[in-house]
């Protein structure tokens, strides 16, 4: 077997430490020949000063050598951590040292004189499928802490999104308003300066309306022409501008009458502005520039202050009548629930699922809502948990998920942790909190077989029934790498034969008469 065969990534490297010239040509001769790197040393002080330099992956030490004896190497490479893993060569006469050198941290030991080979190359390529394993599972760890982190990014976001969706509720004055989302937005994003400007139709200019970073009379003075400057490009145009360095953007680099730089508030050379919008009208500007510290903003970065330029667009046009801010209050919650679905969407990407999931279980629960007499609270909390029941899957190593084979039970184990996963993550959005206990329950079974605790029939929130319904359906009708799609009756037979077992009878029921109706009117 060669390395390559093993790994299929780098060549694996092997140190032979022998004090016979012979031991060192005939391992290194025959580990060569077998794909690995073969490197030798005379004595262990002379392998230690090599492992100095060079990294290895396997050693092989003999026991009795002059000076330094290979126990005592063990212990060195073990206290400084210097190779993978440490094979010792033994006679049968140091058997019992052999032992000892297991229980001090050698993986094996070979005896000499070597009667066959192949047992030589075996014993070394464990070693490597061990340490090729605990790299795979450090790689492994290190993409969850990146994938946590994100996540962790995404819910703070998230709290931060409701916490403005809140201010619109409880802060009466719009200046207030606008400056503590201008604050809020130059924390989130590491700004050093950031501002909100308005338009004055009358006048046909933006004036800094709320602002952080900029000196107040600067703030107070500012009046920007539509068309002229980045503010004024953006807010005739109606898009938005990203520039690492603003100064190489043609569009602001030479203006006849003035430069940029003379309403630059919005200073060079990282800008981003983005246009607040009202029915397709630009009433402002949100413009932030410059990171603490240096570094770029995101694509995330974007689409955060785009939501919110949305927010601060329904904030500011419905402060005028009660009337309008009861609008705002609705379109809020649905700007709210959009978010909530992005992200649902963009978690759910990792798992291979058919495009417009979160879509299809929002139509398919509000039609089971509306047949089952749900309210307007339950039916507002179900649609959360139809987006967000696999959100907890961000914890679930990727290659499981996609996996085209049948999962082994350690794997399956892992699987069944993503109710738990998810539940604890929304618990910590408060606006999300009363949807946990539907995500922890969505794979519980009608008749008592579910995980996580095995609950049944009524014990299982009405939320969850549904969610579990819905979604068998869903992976049913979508191809999956494990598994080729069923048609839609097919599934129906699927559903109604799990009925009362797997599946509540009255959500059963009610999907399927929403199907047979919908296949009507089509027809």
């Amino acid at each position: 077997m060669h390395l390559k065969d093993i790994t299929g990534r780098r060549q694996r490297t092997v140190l032979i430490v022998d004090d016979e010239e012979v031991v060192q040509d005939l391992l290194s001769t025959e580990l060569a020949d077998r794909g690995f790197q073969a490197y030798t040393a005379s004595s262990a002080e002379e392998g230690l000063t090599f492992l100095e330099n060079t990294p290895i992956d396997v050693a092989l030490v003999d026991i009795i050598m002059p000076g330094m004896n290979g126990i005592e190497m063990l212990a060195e490479i073990k206290n400084t951590n210097q190779a993978g893993d440490v094979i010792i060569m033994t006679s049968h006469a140091s058997l019992a040292t052999a032992m000892e050198a297991l229980r001090l941290g050698a993986y094996d030991y070979l005896l000499k004189p070597f009667e066959n080979l192949d047992v030589v190359e075996r014993v070394v390529s464990k070693a490597i499928e061990k340490r090729i394993l605990l790299e795979e599972n450090t790689r492994l760890y290190q993409d969850l802490l990146i994938k946590s982190k994100t996540l962790e990014q995404s819910v703070k976001r998230l709290t931060l999104l409701n916490e403005i969706s809140s201010a619109l509720h409880s802060v009466h004055d719009l200046r207030e308003l606008l400056q503590l989302l201008v604050q809020s937005i130059a924390e989130e994003l590491g700004a050093e300066r950031a501002s909100l400007m308005l338009i004055d139709e009358r006048q046909k200019e933006l004036s800094i309306i709320a602002s952080v970073g900029i000196e107040p009379e600067v703030a107070r003075n500012v009046k920007v022409r539509l068309g002229e400057g980045i503010a004024g490009w953006v807010a005739e145009h109606g898009e938005l501008v990203f520039a690492a360095n603003i100064q190489e953007d043609p569009r602001f680099s030479y203006h006849p009458d003035r430069s940029y730089v003379s309403d630059s508030f919005i200073s060079a050379p990282l800008v981003l502005s983005v246009p607040i919008k009202m029915q397709h009208e630009v009433i402002g500007v949100i413009n932030i520039n410059n990171k603490k510290g240096g570094g770029s903003f995101t694509a995330d970065d974007t689409q955060l202050v785009t939501t919110l330029a949305g927010q601060s667009a329904v904030a500011i046009t419905n402060a005028v009548t009660l009337e309008k801010l009861l609008d705002a209050n609705r379109e809020l919650k649905e700007t709210n629930f959009q978010t909530v679905t992005v992200l649902a969407e963009a978690l759910e990407a990792k798992d291979a699922v058919t495009g417009n999931h979160s879509e299809r279980m929002i139509r398919y629960a509000e039609a089971v809502a509306l047949r089952l007499g749900l309210g307007e609270r339950e039916t507002e909390l179900l649609r959360y948990a139809a987006v967000l029941h696999d959100i907890g899957k961000i914890g679930i190593c990727e290659h499981i998920l996609n996996k085209p084979l049948p999962l082994t039970p350690q794997e399956y184990a892992h699987v069944k942790e993503h109710p738990r996963i998810g539940a604890e993550l929304v618990r910590k959005v408060k606006f999300l909190a009363p949807v946990a206990p539907f995500i922890l329950a969505h794979h519980e079974n009608y008749g008592g077989h579910g995980y996580p605790f095995g609950i049944s029939g009524e014990e299982i929130p009405i939320q969850s029934r549904i969610v579990s319904v819905l979604d068998a359906y869903d992976a049913m009708t979508s191809e999956r790498p494990y598994k080729k799609k069923r048609d839609h009756k097919q599934a129906i037979r699927e559903l109604c034969r799990c009925s009362g077992s797997q599946f509540d009878p009255k959500v059963v029921e009610a999907i399927t008469a929403f199907f047979e109706q919908e296949n009507g009117n089509s027809s």
